[in-house]
């Protein structure tokens, strides 16, 4: 009786649900090819090991003892202790997972569910994708989802939840960085309420002064909540030194804005005009909140491509109402949004083939995933130029490009260090425009070299870099690959 309850469970709005989530687990599914992945990976072995979290820098020999906020220490445990009881692979799988939860509740969130919901979360998850990855924002983007959920059911009665922000700023604030968001979004919902009940007399988003007086309290309780981590009130003063480094702003291609010229934007710029057409042509207007949400947040998708995921989860509620406000005004029919409940067998049948054969495919694509990883991160990281220095003695100290910083940490630490990494927050924008000096080959590009008492040159092949010390005197080549070149100082550093 169970199974054929069962069977008959899978009608179009369930099969529709299960599509989706499928299809964002099977695009979250991604190799491993994030610059920072691989020194977040051993600073989590670093903790797991000695059950320490780090104040000072000790990966690079440029800046030893250098303060270094840990803010992603248990992002950083947990990617160890996933990698360590099932390797890489399982670490895809757990950021996919972490993705399609994040865009479960953003589902949760929209009008016009199964079936206009389903298409316009998908169209979020495409948008967003490019920032995807085995990467600590994973656990923002989930948080923030979270966050948006709860003031989602606050916003339509359901009080008591609202009470789990406080605890899941805690965590966000040991997780990752961003935790400030958590502040954001239910501002955002005050300052709406205070509009909607002083000038629209409460039409728009339905919060009684009560409950605007509640939402304060807990905001309130959820603002001192981050204090709760192992750098103190030190944390709270990070999101601002991040936000405000030209060096970050104008040299990591994450912070730059998105460029439409490229295809991986072209979604972004679909969503964005498909929801002004909607706005234009549903005769609805925005409630405040929703306003703030797409001023805000499209401006800081407009102004960093980092920001894309943000405005894709404050903005598809909005997208799927107008959707469905203009379907009820052209088609006069509530069914977009409404699954039969009664279907034949031979419905039921279809269903579970075509469930079947998606599961199949969408299987079938996370494997050949896996199975690439390595293939993918050969391609991305100098792979084989690390495999003849692991366990060598290079004379002398290193210079190395800066996305390959965090890769030779992982394989080569503790026995070479780096010139540089990923972590820029630890270096400052003055020791990166030294960086910079030297592989832009800037006046005076030696000077740093000479004053880190650089031995060894491990740049990419091609650059103009490694051009000219291939033409030196001074420096000899010892490896060299399509991928990779490394030169040695005549004579020792």
């Amino acid at each position: 009786m169970r199974l054929r309850q069962v069977l008959s469970a899978l009608d179009t709005g369930r099969l529709m649900i299960l599509v989706l989530l499928l299809c964002v687990f099977v695009m979250a599914a991604q190799p491993i090819v994030d610059p920072d992945f691989w020194w977040h990976l051993r600073t989590g072995q670093y903790i797991w090991e000695t059950g320490s979290i780090p104040r000072q820098d000790f990966f690079s020999h440029t800046l030893p003892g250098q303060p270094w906020i840990t803010h992603e220490w248990l992002t950083e445990v947990f990617l160890y202790a996933v990698y360590a009881l099932a390797g890489q692979e399982g670490l895809i799988l757990a950021f996919a997972t972490i993705i399609t939860g994040a865009f479960a509740l953003l589902y949760l969130q929209c009008s016009g569910r199964p079936y206009l919901a389903s298409f316009v979360v998908v169209l979020a998850a495409i948008t967003s994708a490019v920032t995807w990855g085995v990467r600590p924002q994973m656990f923002s983007l989930l948080l923030s989802s979270a966050f948006l959920y709860i003031l989602h059911l606050y916003r339509h009665g359901r009080g008591r939840q609202i009470w789990l922000l406080p605890p899941l700023m805690v965590l966000w604030a040991n997780l990752h960085g961003s935790f400030f968001l958590g502040l954001v979004f239910p501002a955002a919902y005050i300052v709406g309420a205070v509009i909607d009940n002083v000038f629209m007399e409460s039409k728009g988003l339905g919060l009684t002064w009560r409950d605007v007086r509640l939402l304060s309290i807990v905001t309130l309780v959820t603002a001192a909540a981050p204090v709760l981590n192992p750098n103190g009130v030190q944390l709270l003063i990070y999101p601002f030194g991040t936000l405000g480094s030209p060096a970050m702003q104008q040299y990591i291609m994450e912070w730059f804005s998105p460029d439409f010229h490229l295809a991986q934007f072209q979604p972004l710029a679909l969503f964005i005009l498909l929801l002004l057409v909607s706005l234009g042509l549903s005769r609805r207007a925005p409630s405040p909140v929703e306003f703030l949400f797409m001023v805000g947040f499209g401006y800081a998708a407009l102004r960093s491509a980092r920001h894309i995921p943000l405005f894709v989860l404050a903005t598809t509620p909005v997208l799927s109402s107008q959707l469905l406000h203009l379907w009820r005004r052209w088609a006069r029919s509530e069914r977009l949004g409404t699954p039969r409940r009664h279907i034949s067998r031979r419905y039921l049948v279809v269903n579970w083939l075509l469930f079947g054969a998606l599961l199949l495919g969408g299987s079938a694509k996370v494997v050949y995933t896996l199975a690439g990883n390595a293939a993918a991160q050969q391609d991305k990281f100098p792979v084989a130029a690390v495999d003849s220095l692991e366990g060598s003695h290079i004379p002398g100290t290193m210079y190395n490009l800066y996305h390959w910083g965090g890769y030779l940490i992982w394989r080569l630490y503790p026995d070479h260090k780096v010139f540089i990494d990923g972590r820029a927050d630890v270096y400052g924008d003055e020791f990166i425009d030294d960086y910079l000096k030297v592989y832009q080959l800037r006046k005076t590009w030696q000077e740093p070299l000479d004053r880190y008492d650089v031995g060894v040159v491990f740049v990419d092949q091609g650059s103009s870099l490694s051009t000219v010390l291939g033409e030196s005197v001074d420096w000899i080549r010892v490896y060299a690959d399509e991928q990779a070149v490394i030169f040695v100082r005549q004579g020792g550093s």
